[in-house]
């Protein structure tokens, strides 16, 4: 039993202040108490006198405390998924990739959106993802943005743990590098037409990026040198997505002066040719023409590699320069499968376990 003190202005109702007092307000009772660390303020609409102090004191006191420590009152209430995804999709807004991630960001977003945050459960996460019919290194995304959702909870009050934390993807089988003997190389670019034989003339001579050979403007090219600091795809212009993608790469002679033939006042090299995609009919007629076998567009950043280490022309670390990767590591990852042991130099400074 609370023993209650009884005084003009206040009735104490506990010895440990961490729990509640009773108080007066004008002539009505009020009840003073903390939960969770704040301090609360309830009005019990009942005057002030002996039998409700009584009341209040016998019933309504214990009912609050029970209720406080079984968190049936005054416990941050569970949101659903959903409610944190359109938070996260607010802190997103201004990120350059915005655009390009949202389609798998809303399908994720459409799998638990209905659910309450609290009741999604680390086999509920790792069911969907293990699910998805796509490649392991495609469903990091996947991941990463539910990992972000559920961050975002955690800072709400809402969840104690990210139930999508710890979560290993199996390793995808390696993948085999699909790219072009030297003889076929000299034939594609034999017959290609138009402007399809200044950007392959780029991309199989100089490794570059298909949204890195779009976004190239004629002041990124000089000395025999382009300087690589935009990509254009989809139609927006933006920087490199890492800090090695921005980079100098040297250029053959014999391509600079195919790409001399088609400078224009255009503020872009390739005119309005902003996506990749818009060669996905000249790229297979050509490839028809040529009776070659269908390969990517991407194949000719593959050759430019595999035929520089095939050749010993670089080493690991020249190549991953070249290429804009952020690591030798993930160079020799990609191609390692074309390449002869005995050719790999990985420079004084490579570190396999840094």
């Amino acid at each position: 039993m609370i023993d209650a003190t009884m005084s003009p202005h206040s009735i104490s109702v506990r010895k440990d202040r961490r729990l509640a007092n009773i108080y007066v307000r004008g002539n009505k009772l009020w009840i003073d108490y903390f939960v969770e660390g704040r301090r609360v303020r309830k009005a019990t609409g009942l005057e002030d006198t002996t039998s409700n102090r009584a009341f209040v004191n016998k019933t309504i006191i214990p009912k609050l405390l029970t209720m406080i420590a079984t968190g049936e009152i005054h416990r941050k209430q569970p949101k659903t998924f959903g409610h944190y995804f359109k938070v996260f999709l607010t802190l997103k807004d201004s990120n350059r990739s915005y655009f390009v991630k949202k389609p798998i960001w809303d399908k994720v977003n459409e799998k638990f959106k209905n659910l309450d945050v609290d009741k999604i459960t680390r086999l509920d996460v790792k069911s969907y993802i293990n699910a998805l019919p796509i490649k392991s290194v495609s469903k990091g995304a996947y991941k990463t943005v539910l990992f972000e959702v559920f961050e975002l909870a955690i800072d709400d009050g809402v969840l104690s743990t990210n139930p999508a934390v710890n979560i290993k993807l199996k390793s995808d089988e390696q993948r085999k590098i699909d790219y072009f003997t030297k003889e076929e190389v000299n034939l594609l670019l034999s017959k290609a037409e138009g402007v399809m034989r200044p950007y392959l003339m780029l991309a199989f001579h100089t490794g570059m990026r298909p949204e890195e050979i779009l976004g190239l403007q004629s002041n990124d090219i000089s000395d025999g040198w382009i300087d690589i600091k935009r990509v254009r795809t989809r139609g927006r212009v933006d920087i490199p997505k890492t800090r090695n993608s921005v980079r100098k790469i040297p250029c053959p002679t014999f391509v600079l002066d195919e790409l001399e033939q088609i400078k224009s006042d255009h503020l872009f090299l390739f005119r309005d040719i902003d996506d990749a995609t818009k060669f996905k009919h000249r790229w297979p007629a050509l490839l028809e023409k040529c009776e070659l076998s269908r390969r990517k567009l991407y194949s000719a950043r593959h050759t430019f590699a595999t035929i520089m280490l095939q050749n010993g022309v670089v080493s690991i670390n020249e190549l991953a320069g070249l290429l804009g990767h952020s690591s030798p590591k993930i160079t020799l990852a990609h191609y390692a499968s074309v390449i002869d042991p005995k050719k790999i130099d990985l420079g004084k400074n490579f570190n396999l376990f840094s």
